[in-house]
């Protein structure tokens, strides 16, 4: 209807300023859209000033493996601290850390008795996981955020938010966020990647069981990651804990 009215002040004036009208318009009702769509999101975790004050968390759960499913501990801290630590037949393995400078690997069943510096592509893929701020805190500086409409995940109508991190580089990577439309909690993230073994596949992460992790503040307890719909990895949260002491020292690269 604005945009008709603003056509019919016009008429009698040059096309660009109608035109031109017309644009701020669609801008601005497309920014509104993401904003508010984000801003619900955050309502219904917990307030997203309760969740810039969280600085770390401690999440324990279990994920299956082909030796079967195993008790894991995942330590997370701010900035990027990061670490996944579990024991398979009495030895401590370390899939994955981050100590903000080094991304690292301790797998005691490949012979090595000392942690091993991941390779660039194998660093670069943790050392996106390790952020640990919510990209939607204060999204317009890290990325770019589009709204792409509606589509339906396994029947539930979701708002399609299309992220794209550090666009025209070499380490552009996009993320497609699907809310669901009643609670505005994300509950799957494709994403496609880009090199490796697995260039040109699409992930889909589905997140669901969603509870108190402390103060009101949801996070899903489970989360199954699928290709061409099977899926590959489902790790299951049985306690999250958030602004818990962890020192520095328990992400440190302490190899060669």
């Amino acid at each position: 209807m604005c945009g008709i009215i603003i056509y019919q002040i016009y008429t009698n004036m040059k096309k660009p300023i109608t035109l031109l009208l017309c644009l701020t318009f669609t801008l601005t009702a497309w920014s509104q859209t993401v904003d508010g769509i984000v801003n619900k999101y955050f309502e219904s975790i917990g307030g997203v000033e309760k969740w810039k004050t969280v600085k770390t968390a401690r999440m324990n759960g279990t994920v299956p493996t082909p030796q079967g499913e195993f008790a894991f501990e995942m330590l997370r801290k701010a900035p990027n601290l990061y670490i996944i630590s579990l024991e398979v037949m009495g030895q401590k393995m370390i899939p994955t850390a981050y100590d903000g400078v080094t991304a690292w690997s301790l797998i005691p069943f490949t012979g090595d008795t000392i942690p091993q510096k991941l390779s660039e592509e194998q660093a670069a893929s943790v050392i996106q996981q390790a952020e640990f701020e919510d990209f939607f805190i204060d999204y317009a500086k890290k990325g770019e955020v589009t709204y792409e409409g509606t589509a339906d995940v396994d029947g539930v109508k979701c708002y399609v938010l299309k992220v794209v991190r550090d666009k025209g580089t070499d380490k552009e990577a996009i993320y497609v966020y699907h809310f669901d439309s009643e609670t505005y909690i994300p509950i799957m993230v494709k994403q496609t990647m880009k090199s490796g073994q697995m260039a040109g596949q699409e992930l889909s992460v589905y997140y669901s069981d969603y509870q108190d992790a402390g103060d009101g503040m949801l996070m899903p307890y489970t989360i199954d990651t699928r290709m061409g719909g099977q899926s590959v990895q489902a790790i299951k949260f049985t306690k999250i804990e958030v602004n818990v002491d962890i020192s520095d020292d328990v992400f440190k690269y302490k190899g060669i």
